[in-house]
């Protein structure tokens, strides 16, 4: 089980990731721009959610550990 960590900002919203259903602290609309996810490598523009969902740690650190996909909806649409 994966303890929730309250968020430091109050720009830091809980959310649920599209992929796994887990929530998680994302960072997304913080000033400045203060997230976990700044940490991990850029996914390619192929990965990117086109609407703009963030996706959580775990399903993240996967699309960067399988490389570039050739669609969104190969990459589940991250």
């Amino acid at each position: 089980m994966t303890a929730s960590v309250s968020p430091v900002h109050p720009d830091v919203k809980s959310v649920r990731c599209p992929r796994c259903a887990r929530m998680f602290d994302c960072g997304r609309h913080a000033e400045p721009f203060d997230c976990w996810c700044k940490t991990l490598p850029a996914l390619p523009a192929s990965q990117v959610d086109p609407r703009g969902r963030c996706v959580c740690p775990e399903c993240l650190a996967a699309a960067v550990a399988a490389g570039p996909a050739t669609s969104p909806e190969s990459a589940g649409g991250i």
